[in-house]
């Protein structure tokens, strides 16, 4: 039980030093406390997500209610089971305990799997779009029209590059925020807070054919 506390008191420390930063919040919003994962993080700098149990975490603070919101992952090391996205203010959080639910598992959250080569709505579909270590992938999800694209290593096509998806649901009132499942491995997660930029940018404004 001390060191139980002790992970979640780290937990703790994290989310409100990146609030004291005036930053994006990380946070855990499904797993077990200060058990699931670890988030290394410094101000202005990217997070650095390592899984030791499924587990999914997000930034509800980011949520964008219009335009066009825009993260990017890098692929790390290990990888198992990773399912990462968005998701709208109806996608629970707050489940304390092993979950194997991620992100796209309910109608509330869209992801891509480039380990296991899937998108995920409301469960998984084989889809051509691969990753490998030290990619950069972006995640963009548009929310005028519906749509959420995925990018690797700066390009919006080819290799399943491009929409993955065009849902209503993506445009629904609260906004969508970024989202990150995985059983172990990592990922580096820059937010659109981060000092250092972004590696590669979003989608041009004709690519969504408005």
């Amino acid at each position: 039980a001390a060191a139980e506390a002790v992970r979640v008191a780290a937990e703790e420390a994290a989310a409100r030093a990146q609030r004291e930063a005036g930053g994006l919040v990380l946070k855990r919003l499904r797993g077990e406390p200060g058990l699931c994962a670890a988030l290394a993080w410094s101000p202005g700098e990217a997070r650095r997500l390592s899984f030791h149990q499924f587990c999914t975490f997000g930034a509800p603070d980011a949520a964008a209610s219009d335009g066009v919101l825009y993260y990017e992952l890098v692929v790390g090391e290990g990888l198992e089971n990773p399912q990462v996205g968005f998701a709208t203010d109806g996608f629970e959080s707050g489940r304390d305990y092993y979950d194997g639910d991620g992100v796209g598992d309910c109608s509330h959250s869209w992801g891509i799997d480039g380990t296991r080569c899937a998108r995920w709505h409301e469960g998984d579909e084989e889809y051509d779009f691969e990753w490998a270590a030290g990619d950069v992938i972006g995640l963009a999800a548009n929310r005028a029209t519906g749509h959420f694209a995925v990018s690797r290593n700066g390009a919006w096509g080819g290799g399943g590059a491009g929409v993955l998806f065009s849902d209503a649901g993506l445009r629904c009132e609260g906004g969508v925020f970024p989202v990150v499942s995985a059983e172990a491995g990592s990922f580096e997660v820059r937010l659109p807070d981060a000092a250092s930029g972004f590696a590669h940018s979003p989608p041009p404004v004709d690519f969504w054919g408005e």
